[in-house]
């Protein structure tokens, strides 16, 4: 393992508990987690990795005041700087055998608690840590290795994990090299920032709806991952249809027709499939995720349903 080093004082700063909401975002959030289809649909994750020097510029250090689910309070976490990009976990094995291939470097560090941001900025070709798939950009949060003790029939072995996630350099190496010689394969929980996929949508108006002049298309950018409806009124986009029920799940006139990109959304439930059986384009916007399994693309959709009189729909451009 190369080793390289440079000094920056850090300072931590303090803010609301924030993770990777794609991952693991709460149910009731704007966000909804990835789930694997029986396609198989999810997109390779690595294709939204980073380069080492963007990554350098956006690793942050956060600290929360307030304990969570997986946060102690007051201890530094690796965070994103940039709201286009997320903070992702991977977690890794690699041989130790011949050495583990790579270089790190202190982008943040000089405290005397031993707080810093180290990251792997090369990593030997064909190396052990090439082939288990760590990059350039990379952070290790922890170590973990099986350990043996007893002799004879009495051997038993236990998992020691030593944590390391935003420590500076001589704790990073500190902590790599704490195994004994014997322990040949280091399994590393990986933090790695990734670009945010995003789907470019095109809302449609009805043009009745809108003032003489008015263009009745609205361009947004979403994140992939958010929840139709909430994305859309976050956004500005008005959906008032005073002719539609209420829905049963949200008490809104969520109800929008997909005319592009419908398998950029995440598959309907049994109960919206027989709402929906007459409007096979209609979706509830409510219980609609965006970008589903990490999906980029282009969505095209119209709102407010029954507002959409003859001449309107007299008046749209096919496409």
């Amino acid at each position: 393992m190369v080793l390289a080093r440079n000094y920056a004082f850090m300072p931590l700063s303090p803010s609301k508990q924030r993770s990777s909401p794609l991952f693991k975002a709460p149910a009731e959030s704007d966000f909804e987690a990835p789930r694997v289809v029986s396609d198989n649909g999810a997109v390779d994750a690595n294709v939204y990795n980073i380069p080492l020097d963007d990554a350098a510029e956006i690793w942050t250090a956060t600290v929360s005041a307030e304990p969570s689910i997986d946060r102690e309070a007051n201890v530094p976490y690796l965070d994103s700087k940039s709201k286009d990009h997320f903070v992702d976990d991977v977690v890794l094995a690699v041989s130790r055998d011949g050495g583990l291939g790579m270089e790190l470097l202190e982008l943040a560090g000089g405290r005397s608690d031993g707080y810093g941001i180290t990251v792997v900025t090369a990593v030997t070709k064909g190396g052990n840590a090439e082939r288990a798939g760590i990059i350039p950009g990379d952070s290790i949060a922890a170590i973990g290795a099986i350990a043996s003790s007893g002799s004879g029939l009495d051997v038993k072995e236990t998992q020691e994990v030593i944590s390391c996630e935003c420590r500076d350099f001589d704790n990073t190496i500190s902590a790599l090299t704490t195994f004994p010689p014997e322990s040949n394969t280091l399994t590393l929980s990986i933090k790695r920032l990734r670009r945010w996929p995003k789907v470019q949508v095109v809302v449609e108006y009805p043009p009745s709806q809108c003032a003489e002049g008015v263009d009745n298309k609205v361009n947004l950018e979403l994140f992939a991952g958010e929840n139709l409806r909430r994305a859309l009124l976050n956004r500005g986009i008005v959906m008032e249809d005073t002719k539609a029920g209420k829905c049963d799940f949200c008490g809104g006139k969520c109800t929008v027709s997909v005319d592009v990109g419908f398998d950029l959304l995440n598959p309907m439930s049994t109960t919206e499939e027989k709402i929906m059986a007459r409007n096979p384009k209609c979706r509830l916007s409510c219980k609609t995720t965006v970008g589903y399994n990490m999906q980029e693309g282009s969505l095209r959709l119209r709102v407010n349903l029954n507002e959409w009189n003859e001449g309107d729909r007299k008046g749209r451009l096919s496409y």
